[in-house]
């Protein structure tokens, strides 16, 4: 009797590696599977194999990241409803992309170091847009570096946002429960948005309140998070840093370009293995209002870049 391989949910798995660092991508999502720096610990939580993607470890968040009221938006006039994929609180959450399988290509298979994944897009009815996405995994001495880009092939003007779902681990094994509250979390930001209990923003911003206060350094021991930041203080290139660290000051490093206009901050409900940390181009909802959407005209194109790095002493 031949016995049946069980195939991994994420579909074909390739692995990419130099400067010390390994990347594991899926072609389901082109999901982000496992991430180990030059010291060999993880750098984010793996996704599951075996198991559907339900906390959209390693995703990629487009053509809208986190939430989407109702599911529900209107676009140049007319109206449009996307699948609810968060029953609980009737939204659409995350995008399109976690579901779909991408085509993955190594464009450097004799040093093994870099991975480009593409993707139509099909049309349909609650995003009936044509648009083609492009993402570029790179490792090198300096980190993962990933490189988005949506390009609007279609006749008609797309809304758009994207964003990333890593939950970054600073130390210890991966899956280790409770492990947040060992670390701390420093981001640039400078204000959050204040939400509904369906986690949909509010008008307008706050200043961060005392336990939120990421640019000053954050200690995470009972500290919950699952709130969108902005107000990005950004280095003299453009780019921001945010640092998930232990007490030793050694962790794991994410940086953005200047298309990452937000932060998505979360810490991993009750098991409090790791913490989500996604750039986003715009915040939650933004189909309907509008903050930082962008209007992907036809033939335009959209990037955007972040790097995840190993912090050591």
């Amino acid at each position: 009797m031949t016995q049946r391989r069980t195939p991994s949910v994420l579909g074909k798995i390739v692995t990419i590696n130099a400067g010390g660092y390994t990347a594991r991508i899926a072609e389901v999502g082109a999901t982000l599977v496992s991430l180990t720096g030059p010291t060999g610990r993880q750098l984010v939580l793996p996704a599951s194999e075996t198991e559907i993607n339900t906390a959209y470890r390693g995703a990629l968040l487009a053509p809208w990241p986190n939430r989407l009221e109702d599911g529900r938006y209107t676009w140049e006039g007319a109206e449009y409803q996307a699948p609810i994929t968060e029953v609980e609180r009737n939204n659409s959450n995350h995008g399109l992309l976690a579901w779909q399988r991408f085509s993955l290509q190594a464009t450097e298979l004799e040093e093994n170091h870099s991975l480009t994944a593409h993707l139509d897009l099909v049309p349909q009815p609650g995003y009936p847009f044509q648009l083609e996405f492009t993402v570029t995994y790179t490792v090198s001495g300096e980190g993962l570096h990933c490189r988005l880009s949506a390009t609007n092939i279609g006749a008609d003007t797309a809304p758009y946002a994207m964003g990333a779902h890593p939950y970054l681990v600073a130390s210890g094994e991966p899956e280790t429960p409770g492990a947040v509250d060992e670390w701390t979390l420093r981001a640039p930001v400078t204000y959050q948005l204040p939400v509904t209990d369906r986690m949909i923003p509010l008008n307008g911003d706050q200043e961060l309140p005392a336990n939120r206060r990421l640019d000053e350094g954050l200690a995470l021991v009972g500290v919950n998070l699952d709130d969108a930041f902005g107000g990005i203080t950004r280095e003299g290139d453009g780019s921001a840093v945010v640092r998930l660290t232990t007490a030793d000051n050694t962790g794991t490093g994410l940086s953005f370009g200047e298309d990452i206009a937000w932060l998505q901050c979360y810490t991993d409900g009750e098991t409090r293995r790791g913490v989500a940390v996604e750039p986003m181009s715009a915040p939650a909802n933004a189909f309907n209002s509008g903050t930082d959407l962008t209007r992907l005209e036809p033939g335009e194109t959209h990037t955007a870049t972040w790097t995840i790095f190993e912090i050591t002493a």
